[in-house]
């Protein structure tokens, strides 16, 4: 099952605004991060396999603790050009195809990616 349908179905039967934001985050996700960071956010997307670096494993909990949101921000924006992580050269920066709220929205669904590792 997908990512995104798992929060849709949730924001449908809460039907609460911030479901909703989630939700679209999460199709952003699918859409721009999937494939190579994977539907667990583990690095194990199809393209991701082939990438070095590998894609981040946003489950690690040392990884997690370890990069601020605004590194997260950076290298979302700016993709291989960041100078924050060790971001494969494949990848590319989002500052252009997404508003600084979408590319907000991304971060939570990544820290949220170490808070369902935690369980």
């Amino acid at each position: 099952m997908k990512i995104g349908g798992k929060v849709m179905l949730a924001a449908l039967l809460l039907g609460t605004a911030s479901l909703g934001a989630a939700s679209a985050a999460s199709q952003i996700y699918e859409g721009k991060c999937l494939k190579c960071h994977g539907a667990l956010g583990d690095g194990q997307g199809r393209v991701g396999k082939l990438l070095d670096p590998k894609p981040t494993d946003f489950t690690s909990a040392k990884w997690q603790s370890e990069t601020t949101d605004a590194v997260l921000v950076e290298a979302i924006t700016n993709g291989s050009a960041s100078t924050k992580l060790k971001i494969s050269r494949k990848m590319t920066g989002f500052g252009s195809k997404l508003s600084a709220d979408q590319i907000h929205s991304l971060v939570k669904v990544i820290r949220g990616f170490g808070k369902s590792a935690d369980k």
